[in-house]
């Protein structure tokens, strides 16, 4: 097969700067790094030898001597830098530096030059790739799952950070976590959270980061249901009710459509109850019932407003 002379032409042009920066390599070794023959090394070689500014003397050529153990050029002429990637090739790099900078962690000695790196790239193409047009993420809910399956095996504690909606605010947690709850729309981490003193359910899609840790302090994991919170009832009225698919591990049912559930935050069920008001009622607590009541009286005044 003959090859294009357009793709010879470009791997020429690589060939004498990374010969510049690598004096002495041997030909096997460039015909290994440019995934070539060592006869198609020769050909380039010798074509190197024709090659050169305007005026083609000696003196304007490229100087290259070599045999089969060293290649060494003396004078590049005006191709001792690397060529400049073209739009193809910088998105390529934009994004497998996307993806580096993503799963290295931060703590990485590398992890800085990767960051420049790609920033660098981006300035240079920013008129024909936009840096906002590239995007690169990992499956976070896996590696995040894999790092709470091994602290539970491990016995280890987390250090996580947990994203709340209820308070729309982000929280670093010392957690120990003991078992991981799989719902049909949903994953839960059951663990004791040492910030709250007291056991607590996590969304595993609502935690950000998650890094093991030393358990400097061993949770009595015996009695934590002592440490559990309060409990409201609620009545759902449908049984395709979202708030029914989505609790249906922490619900106990009372009787029928009457459910109780551990609450840990009474902003949760208020919202929760005021989302779902058209399939979900609260029955106790009272006070709760009360606060939801006059959230909706507001909410009716505002819409008349």
């Amino acid at each position: 097969m003959v090859e294009n002379a357009a793709l010879r032409a470009i791997r020429l042009l690589d060939l004498v700067p990374f010969i510049v920066s690598h004096p002495g390599i041997s030909i096997a070794e460039l015909a290994r790094e440019f995934s070539i023959s060592r006869d198609e090394v020769l050909k380039d070689l010798n074509l190197l030898f024709l090659c050169g500014l305007p005026g083609y003397t000696p003196l304007e050529l490229i100087d290259i001597s070599f045999d089969e153990e060293s290649v060494v050029i003396r004078d590049p002429q005006n191709l001792a830098a690397p060529r400049n990637l073209n739009e193809s090739e910088a998105l390529i790099a934009r994004i497998a530096l996307a993806a580096l900078e993503e799963s290295a962690p931060k703590s990485s000695a590398s992890y800085p030059d990767i960051v420049a790196l790609r920033e660098k790239i981006a300035k240079a193409f920013s008129s024909s790739i936009p840096a906002t047009a590239i995007t690169y993420s990992l499956d976070k809910e896996r590696v995040i799952l894999e790092n709470i399956e091994g602290a539970i095996k491990q016995d280890l504690d987390l250090e996580i950070t947990y994203n709340n909606v209820t308070k729309d605010s982000s929280t670093r947690r010392s957690i120990t976590p003991i078992s991981i709850i799989a719902e049909d729309k949903r994953t839960l981490v059951s663990a004791y959270c040492h910030s709250a003193k007291a056991l607590r359910t996590f969304n595993l899609s609502q935690i950000t980061e998650a890094s093991t840790i030393e358990r400097s302090t061993r949770a009595d994991l015996e009695r934590l249901e002592e440490s559990r919170g309060s409990s409201a009832e609620v009545l759902i009225k449908e049984e395709e009710s979202s708030f029914l698919l989505e609790n249906a591990s922490s619900l106990k049912e009372l009787s029928n459509s009457r459910y109780q559930i551990d609450i840990f935050q009474p902003e949760w069920i208020v919202r929760s109850v005021l989302a779902g008001a058209d399939s979900l009622e609260l029955a106790q607590p009272i006070a709760l019932r009360a606060e939801i009541a006059e959230r909706a009286r507001k909410a009716l005044l505002a819409y008349k407003g």
